[in-house]
């Protein structure tokens, strides 16, 4: 089930400008959110606080696309500081987004790319350990995994689980254009620290990002039915269909896609796109 969040959105530019955005946002809140927010503005500036089970992108996204002007910028938190993050909106589009799993753990970034029919292609949630280790989760329509990346010397050790599996299942080693691959046999257990860790950072994205075929009928029933209304394909594992309409960006072939905008992280993406998808897909 969605964690609900508290999140608070903030605007600033010229005055007619938000006076005109703030119309806007409040008709689409009363229509689509179902839930109470607060107006704290100040000249110049619009500051909305809210409480949801999800942050209403679609609402501020759809608003921004008919202001494209005005930045408009999110901060959002789990009940606790469970996890907390900031994303910013311009002309109807997220341009930056970052996701911190719990006190103290760094931000963590994410990719998707999906066909025209709505399946999910691959989507890559990923963040930094620590020197030269990177951690994350990766999913297609039907399967996912749980990684880990470190750098080895000259070489990058680069582990995934079968699914929700606490044990490492494959390895592939890479030292430039040389891989190795291995399917592990016995597998071997993940260090039960990391294991925490790893299972925040899935759970945040999937509660923000996905919805499963195999969820309850009450909680996967508006999600089928818009799926059924823009003639998408429901599989195993799908992407909320808001994020697909309102923060996905479509691409030359008709399908969807949000890039990692941090180098690094990118980097990290491609190495599941590379080694990982190709694996799953056989």
């Amino acid at each position: 089930m969605t964690r609900r969040i508290t999140a608070i959105i903030t605007v600033e530019g010229d005055e007619a400008l938000l006076a005109a955005y703030r119309q806007r946002v409040n008709e689409l809140l009363d229509a689509e959110l179902g839930e109470p927010y607060r107006e704290l503005h100040a000249p110049g500036r619009l500051d909305y606080r809210l409480k949801a089970d999800g942050v209403p992108y679609p609402v501020f996204v759809t608003a921004s696309g008919e202001f494209p002007q005005l930045v408009v910028e999110v901060q959002w938190e789990h009940p606790g500081g469970a996890a907390s993050g900031r994303a910013t909106i311009q002309a109807g589009r997220l341009t930056q987004q970052s996701t911190a799993a719990g006190p103290g753990e760094p931000a963590a970034s994410c990719e998707l790319r999906v066909d025209r029919d709505g399946s999910l292609v691959i989507a890559v949630v990923c963040r930094r350990r620590g020197k030269g280790e990177w951690i994350g989760y990766a999913l297609t329509a039907s399967q996912h995994a749980l990684f880990r990346v470190e750098q080895r010397g000259a070489a990058s050790l680069f582990e995934a689980t079968d699914g929700v599996d606490p044990r490492w299942a494959e390895r592939w080693t890479i030292e430039g254009d040389r891989v190795r691959y291995a399917e592990l046999d016995p597998r071997e257990p993940v260090d039960e620290r990391l294991l925490g860790e790893l299972d925040r950072l899935a759970n945040d994205f999937a509660d923000e990002w996905l919805w499963f075929a195999d969820g309850a009928p009450e909680e996967t029933a508006v999600e089928r039915q818009r799926y059924a209304r823009y003639g998408l394909k429901v599989n195993p594992a799908n992407v909320r269909t808001e994020k697909i309409k309102t923060v996905l960006r479509e691409t030359a072939t008709g399908g969807f896609e949000l890039a990692i905008a941090d180098p690094e992280s990118a980097a990290i993406a491609a190495l599941m796109a590379r080694h990982w998808l190709q694996t799953a897909r056989h």
